[in-house]
């Protein structure tokens, strides 16, 4: 930690808090979420706005996020190998399930949906892409999680958990009793823990070295997903354990 430098990282966590915050914020918003001054804030902005990574409204005088962030993230996907590779075995899946598909893979502390391909039906299920969610929190989500070390896992669980629905998980024993189950069976389905009348399948992707880098689940309606969870689970395993495959992956 000697290495890091305090202005940078205050610049890091002041554009970090747009990813659960509305669209625009003002200095003194920020200067509370900080816990800066705002003479401070001020400065971080004014030098995130000369780069592009901040821009400010004309209008309201708040904040938003800058154009350079787009392109950056723009690159960063470009770059993501793991994207190119999966989306021809993302499109076959949809192909074969009718419903979402979506790639999930662990960035420090948090899951992210890298890519997706939406269902076909015009009532569906949708997600947002590039959003953090906590690792427990999702069907792929939680096969990540279920093949990370018993030490990560007990630093994320030592969070205040999050609830978003009345399934939702309230006790860290419950998740990591279903990690091990996961874990042991290779895949993962549940309904209403994230979205109510949701369900997802989900399933992990390893690399030649045997780690877990990712994870694919097909999501959907419960009342279209349950009564061909099956079918649904046959074609995910297929297309993960092909993708480890190609990977390099021997079990």
């Amino acid at each position: 930690m000697d290495q890091v430098l305090s202005s940078v990282r205050n610049s890091c966590r002041l554009l970090k808090i747009f990813l659960d915050s509305p669209k625009e914020l003002g200095v003194t918003e920020l200067s509370k979420m900080l816990e800066m001054s705002k003479g401070a804030v001020h400065k971080l902005l004014s030098t995130l706005e000369s780069e592009g990574f901040i821009r400010q409204n004309e209008k309201t005088k708040q904040y938003t996020l800058g154009y350079t962030l787009l392109e950056l993230g723009t690159k960063v996907l470009k770059n993501h190998d793991i994207v190119d590779f999966s989306m021809p075995f993302l499109n076959r899946l949809v192909s074969r399930t009718n419903e979402l598909v979506v790639l999930c893979v662990k960035d420090a502390r948090d899951a992210i949906y890298v890519a997706k391909v939406d269902s076909p039906h015009p009532i569906r299920f949708t997600v947002e892409s590039f959003r953090r969610f906590p690792l427990y929190s999702t069907t792929a989500a939680r096969v990540l999680l279920a093949y990370q070390p018993k030490e990560f896992q007990d630093e994320i669980l030592e969070e205040t958990l999050k609830t978003y629905t009345p399934y939702s998980y309230t006790s860290v024993d419950s998740i990591k009793e279903d990690l091990l189950v996961i874990k042991e069976r290779g895949y993962e389905i549940s309904s209403n823990r994230r979205n109510n009348g949701v369900t997802g399948i989900a399933a992990p992707i390893f690399d030649a070295s045997g780690q877990v880098t990712a994870s694919i689940s097909v999501i959907g309606p419960s009342d279209r997903v349950l009564p061909q969870q099956e079918d649904i689970l046959h074609e995910t395993l297929e297309t993960v354990q092909e993708m480890s495959a190609q990977l390099g992956y021997r079990s």
